[in-house]
């Protein structure tokens, strides 16, 4: 997609390079015939039907240009002068573009004059109205005190640094949009399943990082902060945490295995040793099945966490979204001890021998074991509802 978006983009430049000034100025593209005459005349000044595109599509592009700005002005709205601004930039742009050529001649040997005008105080005065405009509609969306009134203003007033970067007060009116416009969304746990949760476990929740979440007007926190109010609330809410108990449980079995036990001769049907093509006797392998018996101990505790991730809008009470989550964490010991021929052992069982039973885990450590499923469900649940906070 990346390879044809590139295409198409150099192939409108290849077609747009190969239409003549000519072709440009008859399909109302003024700026482009003058670049393109400008183009060919620098590397031939006497090219006499160049010099005619562009003497017309300079006279119609600034005629064009002044008949926009008159309209602009007739219209009378306050919103105008930023297009007005832009509109004498190009028409200064477009003259100093035609400034670099050398004095063109016609063929009569006429000199060829433009008609270049100052257009410094215009573009002045219309920078500082489109300055004038911003602000004030920016002050004015500020005392409606609404986070969207705010957010509005913001954009507003940033409009006023594109033409002036100190403005009056703008940069204190631009930290009071951002401060009336953001919205903030913490982070907290609520334990309200009656089992005490380890501390570490909370300190590890509370190491979510959700800065990669942050945007503009949406900041999250997993620290309150003071004096901040909250629009938002994800609440990690653990409903239930079941720890087993120690489960230990004794299992008897045998293994056998059939090995090789010396060899035995082949007799014929008289009872003698067969020999081979070069008179040897004829012997084969003798097997024997070894056995072993195991006592195995299997130690075992699980511990599972039960949660849901709420989405909640503290301005209207109501629950955005809740997502359930489950975390489980186990513990698993084998210790073994056998007797007979411990050749009999299959590789795993043997392992089993070098074991001994181990002291359990405690219910807190179990449940900590949760704590890295719990915080990585969380903080994926999160990734996915943050279109929630407006």
């Amino acid at each position: 997609m990346r390879y044809l978006s590139s295409l198409l983009i150099s192939l409108v430049f290849i077609l747009t390079g190969c239409v003549s000034s000519k072709k440009h100025l008859d399909r109302g593209n003024y700026d482009l015939a003058i670049q393109k005459s400008v183009k060919k005349l620098k590397k031939k000044p006497s090219n006499a039907k160049e010099i005619q595109v562009l003497q017309r599509a300079y006279l119609l592009a600034n005629q064009k240009d002044k008949e926009k700005i008159n309209f602009l002005k007739l219209e009378g709205n306050p919103d105008i002068w930023e297009q007005v601004f832009e509109t004498y930039l190009k028409m200064k742009s477009r003259q100093d573009l035609v400034r670099t050529l050398p004095q063109l001649w016609l063929p009569g040997g006429s000199p060829v004059n433009f008609e270049f005008l100052n257009y410094d105080e215009e573009i002045i005065n219309a920078k500082r109205k489109a300055a004038e405009f911003y602000y004030a509609k920016g002050v004015s969306l500020l005392e409606n005190n609404s986070r969207e009134s705010a957010r509005e203003a913001y954009y507003s007033l940033m409009n006023v640094k594109k033409f002036f970067k100190d403005y009056k007060d703008t940069d204190a009116k631009i930290s009071e949009a951002i401060a009336k416009g953001t919205s903030y969304v913490l982070f907290k746990i609520e334990n309200n399943s009656g089992v005490i949760i380890p501390q570490a476990f909370q300190d590890e929740m509370f190491k979510i990082s959700l800065h990669h979440l942050n945007r503009q007007f949406i900041q999250y926190h997993t620290n309150p902060l003071k004096d901040v109010y909250y629009d938002y609330t994800i609440l990690l809410a653990i409903k239930s945490i079941d720890v087993s108990p120690e489960g230990v449980k004794e299992v008897h079995y045998t293994e056998s295995k059939e090995i090789q036990d010396g060899f035995q001769y082949v007799l014929d049907d008289k009872g003698n040793v067969k020999k081979d093509s070069l008179g040897n006797d004829i012997k084969v392998p003798k097997f024997k099945t070894i056995t072993c018996n195991v006592i195995e101990m299997q130690q075992t505790k699980a511990a599972r966490v039960f949660a849901t991730v709420d989405f909640i809008n503290n301005n209207t009470k109501q629950l955005l979204n809740t997502v359930p989550l489950n975390a489980e964490s186990y513990f698993q010991h084998f210790s073994a001890t056998a007797q007979g021929d411990l050749n009999a052992l299959s590789p795993e069982t043997a392992k089993k021998l070098g074991n001994r039973p181990m002291p359990f885990p405690s219910n807190a450590d179990m449940i900590m074991r949760c704590s890295d499923t719990v915080k990585n469900m969380a903080k994926g649940f999160i990734d996915n509802n943050s279109g929630l906070f407006k």
